[in-house]
């Protein structure tokens, strides 16, 4: 940017970023900072570099809140606009705070309140009767969908962990709330089942036990349970699962999350 300091006579003796103007010192005295061409440059510079960074061009409207393209281009050339997911560390609500921005705890919100928020995330009429969160409903306790309605439902992300999947889905579906059973991709400590009882011994038919050292069929070090490597009875085991996505897990892999306590949130 220019220089101010440099470029004008009439200016504070304070160095950037310091620099300011000064007022004439009597009507007519010509002492005040000049306005000239080279600080009308430098503003419209500004604005017009962000909205070449943004790929907007000029509307030909006067900006003004809820028609000013400058708030619209800030928005898309750095993502800071509603919609836009926030992990939030702060103390105290968003509220409270004075920030733009909704925790995502499952919250019937009346769309009229957050109309950016609600035009950015509504996932569209064909959705509305099936979508786990940002569908529409007539009522403020988010029970009746209904694509005219003037309350929206948020996601409810406490307790859970964000899993980036972009447009894939995991075991058939896109995943959007809590895992159900078989859903969780298995490490390679797996489970048995069906074992049956032989003259005091308890045998397991076996497909595959990554996690366990044998020795003649026993636990290494251990007198106890026995497994049937040629399959006796009609034992069987839960192999570890496919998430549909990633495949199964190889040997050595954790698959569990490690888990940091903090708050998700949404801008609007």
């Amino acid at each position: 940017m220019v220089d101010y300091l440099t470029s004008f006579v009439n200016t504070d003796l304070a160095v950037f970023p310091d620099t300011q103007a000064v007022n004439v010192s009597a009507p007519g005295a010509g002492d005040g900072t000049e306005f000239v061409a080279i600080m009308v440059n430098d503003v419209w510079g500004r604005a017009q570099a962000l909205m070449d960074r943004a790929g907007l061009t000029p509307d030909g409207v006067t900006e003004a809140p809820g028609t000013a393209q400058f708030l619209s281009a800030l928005s898309r050339a750095y993502a800071i606009g509603p919609g836009i997911g926030v992990t939030y560390w702060k103390a105290g609500t968003p509220a409270a705070n004075g920030d733009r921005v909704l925790l995502l705890q499952g919250q019937v919100i009346l769309m009229s309140s957050y109309p950016l928020l609600a035009a950015a995330v509504y996932v569209g009429d064909p959705n509305n009767a099936t979508a786990p969160a940002f569908y529409k409903t007539s009522d403020a306790g988010g029970t009746t969908r209904d694509t005219a309605g003037t309350y929206m439902v948020l996601p409810d992300a406490r307790g859970l962990s964000l899993k980036n999947i972009g447009d894939a889905t995991i075991s058939g579906r896109t995943k959007t709330g809590p895992a159900s059973l078989g859903e969780v991709q298995e490490d390679q400590m797996q489970a048995f089942q069906a074992g049956i009882q032989s003259g005091g011994n308890t045998y397991w038919g076996r497909e595959r036990i990554n996690n366990f050292q044998m020795t003649g069929g026993v636990i290494a070090g251990d007198s106890g349970p026995r497994f049937d490597t040629a399959g006796q009875g009609n034992a069987t085991m839960i192999t570890a699962q496919d998430d549909g996505t990633n495949g199964t897990p190889r040997t050595g892999l954790n698959t569990r999350d490690s888990v940091l306590g903090t708050n998700f949130g949404i801008t609007y």
